[in-house]
């Protein structure tokens, strides 16, 4: 059973309206229907990992040891 959500979605642009036109922002709405204000945009391009955090993890066979070292069922 799902429970009524506590505000509509007429009323919540209303309150987005009166923010934006207060000079402030939005930057999150929690799920209970509280809007999250700050005084300056979320700047989304810091969301985004630089290029050394966003490489792979490197790919290791089952039983191989997390230093490279060959496991028992290792080979040449």
């Amino acid at each position: 059973m799902t429970k009524a959500l506590p505000f509509t979605a007429l009323g919540l642009a209303r309150a987005i309206k009166g923010v934006e036109l207060a000079g402030r922002f939005v930057v999150g709405v929690r799920p209970d229907g509280t809007l999250i204000v700050g005084d300056k945009p979320v700047d989304v391009a810091s969301l985004v990992p630089v290029p050394e955090q966003d490489t792979p993890a490197p790919r290791r066979r089952i039983g191989e040891k997390v230093h490279g070292d060959q496991g028992a069922a290792g080979g040449a």
